[in-house]
């Protein structure tokens, strides 16, 4: 009863491992518990061995000859330099918490050195590479989630935008910017889709162009490489103005009037 939840605790190394040693001085038991760090390699197993006491002797003989015997460690038999024997596990002791230093300086007169088991410092988490987007695997919001996720989720849409938004379409007359002589003459129609903010572009038929008329550009999201990368907005594409458009670069010419009431008052 006067030991009762008096426990000297022993900080120690085994073979390049930390464990805590719990000694119980009400019993005289002991309890050895491993200590873990994240990413250490080891199973997470929180005991090595349970509370008991410790035999001075653990070897297990041949029948016929001596066994293990009465004889258990004490708290008079450890010492700072000496390391402690748990089944063939040899435990040098680090250091003591403030009660075990004070404990043995009273009553055996012996200096342990108060310590603990030193956490590695966590490291350096280096930000993912996000690769150049290929245009052939999809969309960029699918690539993406392969980067930071091993299972990606599905990319969200914003539901909302694309409600209000399902048949509003802006379109744009637009000439390439180019001196070459079969390109000064080609016309093109670009539509700015605001439900998700994607872009398609048509090339309309012109007789004896010699260029075949059709879908220039899939419709799909594309980035202003001339605004840090950020996505084609309709204040990218004012009039008379140019913007670049999947490494094409166009300058527009006009709009209908659906998108000009638009533009008005959306630059406002």
């Amino acid at each position: 009863m006067d030991n009762d939840r008096k426990v000297l605790r022993f900080w120690c190394d085994c073979e390049g491992r930390p464990f805590s040693i719990q000694y119980f001085l009400a019993d005289d038991t002991l309890e050895v518990r491993e200590i873990h760090h994240q990413n250490d390699g080891h199973d997470n197993f929180a005991c090595l061995l349970r509370r008991r006491k410790l035999p001075e002797n653990c070897e297990v003989k041949q029948p016929g000859q001596a066994f293990i015997g009465d004889n258990y460690l004490t708290c008079d038999e450890i010492f700072p330099e000496k390391p402690i024997d748990v089944y063939g596990h040899v435990m040098r002791i680090q250091g003591v918490d403030e009660f075990t230093q004070q404990f043995y300086k009273d009553k055996y007169n012996r200096h342990f050195e108060v310590g603990g088991i030193s956490q590695p410092a966590p490291r350096t988490v280096k930000p993912p590479q996000v690769p150049c987007h290929n245009p052939l695997m999809g969309q960029e919001e699918d690539s993406l989630g392969y980067i930071y996720k091993l299972v990606p989720d599905r990319p969200k849409p914003n539901f909302f935008k694309a409600l209000d938004n399902q048949a509003k379409i802006l379109r744009f007359t637009a000439r390439f910017n180019t001196r070459v002589p079969e390109d000064v003459d080609r016309r093109f129609i670009i539509s700015f889709y605001l439900a998700d903010d994607s872009i398609g572009i048509y090339e309309p038929n012109q007789k004896n162009s010699g260029i075949v008329s059709g879908k220039f550009l899939e419709r799909k999201k594309y980035k202003n490489v001339h605004n840090n990368q950020e996505w084609i907005t309709p204040s990218d594409m004012a009039l008379d103005g140019d913007v670049t458009i999947n490494g094409h670069s166009f300058h527009i010419l006009s709009c209908d009037d659906y998108t000009q009431k638009y533009l008005d008052a959306y630059l406002c």
